[in-house]
């Protein structure tokens, strides 16, 4: 498949993504009975094993087009995964050297990748006041959960993509 095809089946593969993540937070979050929240990022996994195969342009014009959409339908306030969401992308561009030498550079890089987004996003909520943010919740139920539910997905995911697309 050539790469203008494959950006064309990208962006509704991103798309499913995106809502399958926010279902497996939700789901996570019923099993926790509310007490922790457990938030998926599978869209910036699939975002990061991406980031190699497509243009720089194409990718942050996708995550600010996704992250329009998620915050509209999930948050109801534009702005917060518009702008989070393209920048995670554009930093991983930024890292690229880095993070893609390896599976333990790629692992690490991702924990920080993960660490970053959420707070960033924490921080924009905060900096225009939609939410209050405790330090030790944000940490502890939050940040915690979130870290370890994603790091298994990392593995999980990469190696089904190295077995599909024999990545390397």
């Amino acid at each position: 498949m050539d790469k203008v095809k494959k950006q064309y089946v990208a962006a509704p593969i991103f798309f499913l993504v995106m809502l399958l993540d926010s279902h497996l937070t939700r789901t996570f979050l019923a099993w926790s009975s509310e007490a922790n929240i457990w938030k998926t990022h599978l869209l910036l996994l699939i975002l990061m094993f991406c980031v190699p195969k497509f243009s720089k342009h194409y990718m942050i014009t996708t995550t600010i087009i996704l992250g329009a959409i998620f915050d509209l339908y999930y948050i109801g306030v534009l702005g917060i995964y518009a702008v989070s969401l393209p920048l995670a992308v554009w930093g991983m561009y930024l890292l690229y050297d880095l993070l893609y030498q390896n599976i333990f550079t790629m692992f690490f890089g991702w924990i920080i990748l993960v660490t970053a987004y959420e707070l960033a996003a924490a921080g924009i909520q905060v900096v225009f006041k939609l939410s209050i943010i405790n330090p030790v919740f944000f940490a502890t139920n939050f940040l915690g959960p979130t870290l370890l539910v994603n790091i298994l997905f990392f593995f999980i995911i990469y190696y089904i993509v190295k077995v599909l697309f024999r990545w390397e």
